[in-house]
């Protein structure tokens, strides 16, 4: 199940309440409606700090939480202009169609041919342009305001780390600090040759590391939580 965050594809696209809090409570108000329980939680980029936020208001509700390519943990600061470049990405097809390259540096994928590739990302780049105006700046102004540093030590369940060694976006430093910081977070799974995009630069791959994950039998802890709630 992938739903379309707040401004992107077929869901709400308002001019305010892009900021983090404000998406995880999208997302649960989606579980709820799909009355979900004990599933699988995969956020990439701005999308898994939106994860970790939802994880640590509703971590019983989840068996297993992947972060792929993950916004750290403490927030991101985008300068001035940055956010002023995000704005002109609204009006500047070219310009956003070349921010969108930076994100998968080695695509096609093994899959697709580059005829079947080049025609996925004129459809990436129409889909993006038609996102509301407000959530280019939004999120990153979103993930200025927002620090989970001091609280996802909170998050004692089973948590999967992946990132690509070609990402320009999240470097392995910033990787490992959330790594460290998150209890449940033993292992990081490093992508060689894929930047920040493996859904789309190694899908493959990607589907594979996470299935090995959220099949592993996690008994033990649930033990931990169930000693922690008591």
């Amino acid at each position: 199940i992938a739903p379309d965050l707040r401004g992107c594809g077929g869901s709400t696209h308002s001019a305010d309440g892009y900021a983090i809090e404000d998406q995880a409570a999208d997302i649960a108000a989606f579980v709820d409606a799909l009355d979900l329980h004990n599933f699988d939680l995969v956020g990439h980029s701005s999308g898994g700090a939106i994860a970790v936020e939802y994880a640590l208001n509703h971590i019983n509700r989840l068996h297993t939480l992947v972060l792929v390519d993950t916004a750290p943990v403490e927030g991101v600061f985008t300068p001035l202009e940055g956010l002023r470049l995000l704005d002109s990405m609204r009006e500047d097809r070219d310009l956003l169609a070349r921010a969108l390259a930076t994100l998968m540096p080695t695509a096609p994928p093994s899959t697709m041919t580059q005829a079947q590739f080049d025609a996925f990302f004129a459809q990436l780049v129409e889909d993006a342009s038609q996102m509301a105006p407000a959530a280019f700046s939004g999120v990153a102004e979103a993930l200025d305001r927002w620090n989970r540093f001091e609280d996802v030590h909170r998050l004692t369940l089973p948590v999967l780390l992946i990132w690509g060694n070609q990402d320009t976006i999240v470097d392995r430093d910033t990787t490992t600090r959330t790594l460290i910081a998150i209890p449940g977070a033993n292992n990081l799974e490093v992508l060689r040759g894929v930047g920040h995009s493996p859904m789309i630069e190694a899908p493959l791959t990607l589907a594979e590391r996470i299935i090995d994950f959220i099949t592993e039998d996690y008994g033990y802890f649930a033990a931990v939580r169930d000693s922690a709630d008591e």
